[in-house]
């Protein structure tokens, strides 16, 4: 059985089949990941165990870059079961000027050492976006690039002249057109349109490019151009249980990381400029993973010394 479980062809097919599985998980699987069932962590366990026991039969003899190296290994996969058992996640919904020291992780509700007020939400462009129409009749169709007062004039003496452009279209309580958020969530584009002989205000929105077919005698689309979200941030002000509150910014690679806690910025919702989403999470078994890279490190080179 130590024969079995020391031997070489088992390391190399543990290690095939967890490669599969990793591939298999990062490429095919649409379902619940591998990670958490009951074979994948049975692949780990007994891949640990080949490594102590080719280990602990040269335990004796072997130098001490062996050692370190075949530690190093079983302290990763320990210590990812570790980190799984012990991962604390859950999610901290937030509204502009909302504090909350509760979090969510389905139907159960954590309260933190700390609370999070959002101050602000915001959004960055790669670039500032740009809108055009499109037009297009039984000849084809074309763009034309818009702003504020541009008159389009096309074939038969037909005219587009664009009255008024807003990026988060909203109506006001008294019914107005106008700007819910700064961002480009809903852009829309009141045009004034004359054909054979009649004038018409129309609405045509990015989001909603069919409307008004009926009631012209061509079609008119309006587009976004560059409006890719580069990042989106969260300020907040962090008031820890009996210490001093302080601010804190936090974006898409940019987690905030306090008392233990890792606070990512997840979400947010399009239809609502001061709403955030974000994740809360804990990872005690973290430092064994770190443990274990830094014990192979060292052996890899103490090896490379020699």
């Amino acid at each position: 059985m130590i024969k079995f479980l020391s031997s070489l062809k088992l390391f190399f097919a543990l290690c095939l089949a967890l490669g599969g599985a990793f591939i298999y998980q990062t490429v095919f699987n649409t379902g619940p990941a591998v990670y958490a069932s009951a074979w994948f962590l049975a692949l780990g366990a007994l891949l640990a165990l080949n490594i102590a026991v080719c280990a602990g039969g040269r335990i004796k003899t072997a130098a001490p870059s062996f050692l370190l190296i075949h530690a190093g290994l079983i302290l990763v996969i320990l210590g990812s079961f570790a980190s799984r058992a012990l991962r604390f996640e859950a999610e901290l919904p937030l509204r502009a000027g909302a504090e909350s020291d509760r979090v969510y992780a389905g139907n159960a509700v954590y309260q933190l050492p700390f609370s999070l007020k959002l101050e602000s939400f915001r959004l960055d462009y790669y670039g500032e976006p740009t809108g055009s129409l499109t037009v297009m009749d039984e000849g084809g169709g074309k763009d034309f690039p818009v702003k504020e007062g541009s008159v389009i004039s096309l074939p038969g003496g037909a005219e587009i002249k664009v009255l008024r452009l807003l990026r988060d279209f909203g109506l006001s309580p008294s019914g107005e057109a106008a700007d819910k958020s700064p961002y480009w969530h809903n852009p829309a584009a009141q045009v004034e349109v004359k054909a054979k002989g009649t004038r018409k205000k129309l609405w045509f929105f990015a989001n909603f490019p069919g409307m008004h077919r009926s009631e012209l005698p061509f079609h008119v689309f309006y587009k976004l151009e560059n409006a890719d979200i580069k990042n989106f941030t969260s300020a907040v002000l962090v008031r820890p249980a009996g210490g001093a509150a302080f601010s804190a910014e936090i974006s898409v690679n940019k987690p905030l990381r306090t008392l233990g806690y890792t606070v990512y910025q997840t979400s947010y919702d399009p239809a609502e400029a001061g709403y955030t989403l974000l994740t809360v999470a804990r990872d005690r078994g973290l430092w064994l993973v770190y443990a274990g890279f830094a014990a192979l490190l060292a052996g890899i080179f103490l090896w490379l010394k020699k």
